[in-house]
This record gives C-alpha cells, structure tokens and sequence, in this order.
C-alpha cells in the first residue's frame, strides 16, 4: 500500500495494490493515510459493497441499519429514496447540528455516465494555518451554534430561532426545529488533528457575541476556507473510492448536471442517527 498526492491543495490517492483482505499493517498504513491527508482517492477497479465496507471499517465503526447491517446509502438522481436533497449542496459537515456528528464517509461512484455533478471538498485543518493569530485566539474559547435549517421551513426568508428546550433526539416531539447543536469552533478528531468546524450551510453563530460580530468573523472565515484555490473538486469517474474524514473535510455539490449518477454511501459513526433524520425528513418531504 502505498500514496501519492492528489493534484490539489490537500488529499491523496490511495494504492491498494491487492485485493486480498487488508493485514493488520497495511491497516495501520490506511489508519495513518487518512489522518495525514484527510480525504482519500482510491480507483481500483470495481469494488463490492463488502469491500467498501471492508476498507471503512478500518477506520472505525459502519453506522448500522435498523436490522444490524451497515447502512447501505445511495446519492443518485435515478430515483426518489435518494439519500440527498436535489439540487446544489454548499459546504458542510453532514450532521453538524447533531450533538454526534459522524466522523468518516465513504461514497463510490456506482453509475458515472459521462460528466457528472462533481463533489468539491474544503479542509478545514489546513485552513487554520491561513488565519490570523489573533481570530485563532478567538475562535479558540467560543462555541458555535449549528442548524440543519438556518432559515424557516414555513417562512424560508426568516432566520430560524434556536428554541429554549431542545428535544432530544428521536424522542416525542423531535423535529426539524430541534435539529440544532452546539461545537467548539475549534475541535479536535481522534487523531488529535485539529479542525475549524465552521461551515456555511449550518453554522448560525458564534455563541456569546452581538450577531453583527459574529457574522463578521464567520464572512473572515469562510473568505479564507471557501477560497477557490484550496477547494478540491473531484471529477468522478466509474469505480472511484473517496474516503474522508466529516470533521476535517467539508463537501459540497455544485449545481447538478444531468448526467446519471449514482454514489453508495457507507459512513462513521459511533451512534445510530441517520435513520431518525431519514424518518423525519421523508415524514416532511425534505427528502
């Protein structure tokens, strides 16, 4: 096993080398792979589910479906139990606004016909070094405010307002206005590498400041994090593997394309969420 750098600000591509179930040292070598360079590239050829799941598992536990069995995802415009709005996707973790966010996703280009929708990545380790010391001195003792939906589901031009009691999720009551959580601004993995978990499309506000000051620190950091030339934008082709790390890496999806497209989706995660919010986002037609 070995890697070598993607042609872009952060990443690298993955050689397997075999497709024999992977040692106990080539599974350090992947261990360490992923918290150097916080997303993977792996084009192998064509990769079963179980080898998909095989190579995450290395990095800790497949989030389960409801019968025990890693939960199998698709992103895809080829039909309707997609796992994914429609549409453009700006930068995010997913599951920011959970009090678990997951930490590792894999997705393989399943069906790639042609030029499909890329998928850009942002990190959002190598963009502290970019900041001033001053604002990293800031950002160091606040926490953030993260929601699923910034603005109203029922009024989309006014701001969501963070109710005073959450419901827990999963329990009576729980919905979209509950899907709020509160994160360092500054974070650490499990590798111990540190990370800005700040992002556009869920980060409300930095807790403890006026509005006005929190915005003007979000705008300085999304300048530096979104700046075009350390985005990576992957063109999919058929068979790719992409691993990476949800608390060191954003993604996004650009404006889709027609072209079809299907990604399976296996992910991190230390707690059983996903299938809640797939429950309340169909009950409410989010997805």
């Amino acid at each position: 096993m070995k890697t070598t750098p993607l042609d872009a600000p952060f990443g690298a591509r993955l050689h397997l080398e075999t497709d024999a179930p992977l040692g106990a040292a080539d599974r350090e070598a992947f261990r360490l792979a992923f918290a150097k360079h916080g997303l993977l590239v792996i084009q192998e050829g064509k990769l079963s589910d179980a080898r998909q799941i095989e190579l995450l598992s290395t990095l800790g536990r497949v989030e389960p479906n409801e019968s025990g069995d890693p939960m199998r995802m698709e992103v895809t415009n080829q039909h309707e139990q997609t796992t994914a709005p429609e549409g453009e996707l700006i930068f995010h973790y997913d599951y920011a606004y959970d009090p678990t966010p997951i930490s590792g996703i894999s997705m393989y280009g399943a069906l790639i016909e042609g030029d499909v929708t890329p998928t850009c990545f942002a990190s959002s380790s190598s963009v502290l070094s970019r900041l001033s010391q001053t604002l990293i001195a800031e950002l160091r003792h606040r926490r953030a405010a993260h929601s699923c939906f910034l603005y109203r589901l029922d009024k989309p031009n006014e701001r969501s307002m963070e109710p005073e009691s959450l419901i827990a999720r999963g329990q009576s009551g729980w919905g979209p206005a509950h899907f709020w959580a509160h994160h360092p601004a500054i974070l650490a993995n499990e590798f111990g590498i540190e990370s800005l978990f700040l992002c556009i499309q869920y980060t409300d506000r930095l807790i403890g400041l006026p509005r006005t000051v929190s915005d003007g620190i979000l705008q300085e950091v999304y300048g530096a994090l979104y700046d075009p030339t350390y985005i990576y934008t992957h063109a999919w082709q058929p068979d790719d593997l992409v691993v990476w790390d949800n608390l060191t890496v954003q993604h996004a999806r650009p404006e889709p394309r027609d072209r079809p497209r299907t990604l399976r989706r296996y992910h991190l995660s230390e707690t059983d969420l996903t299938a809640d919010y797939l429950r309340v986002g169909r009950e409410a037609g989010l997805v």
